[in-house]
């Protein structure tokens, strides 16, 4: 196998774990969400305050924060990891092997693209793609 389909594979396999992560966040979020502000909702139901009702808020506002942070520290290298590795950008060996980190927990699919990821990014192959792609053109990829 060449260099090219080597990055090829995983740009997609990153661009596959971008989405199962950003979707996974964004289902995670809307449940927590809902989930707090029922409880406050009943909570101030029962006890016939409705200033307890703002502590369901509350909690919904974390959620929706936590998830957004979780969103930024896994969903984004990867996604970035993805699209340099797509583009052959310069960096995105760099992005690799932060996403290889990223995703390398998730066993068993994770760990297999982490450990294929970061043999390609350390390989001299991928040394030469990435420097050839800033000296000359890229093809464009089918």
């Amino acid at each position: 196998m060449t260099a090219a389909e080597h990055n090829k594979y995983l740009a997609i396999g990153f661009a596959v774990f971008a989405a199962l992560f950003g979707l996974t966040f964004l289902l995670l979020m809307l449940v927590s969400l809902g989930v707090f502000v029922a409880l406050g909702i009943s909570f101030a139901n029962e006890t016939g305050d409705m200033n307890q009702a703002g502590f369901g808020v509350l909690g919904g506002v974390f959620a929706v924060v936590f998830y957004l942070g979780l969103g930024l520290v896994l969903v984004l290298p990867t996604a970035m990891a993805s699209r340099k590795m797509w583009k052959r950008k310069p960096g995105a060996r760099i992005w690799g092997i932060f996403a290889a980190i990223m995703v390398a927990w998730i066993i068993p699919l994770g760990t297999l693209l982490a450990i294929y990821a970061l043999w390609f990014c350390f390989s001299v192959e991928s040394k030469k793609l990435y420097l050839s792609s800033v000296t000359t053109p890229q093809p464009e990829l089918p």
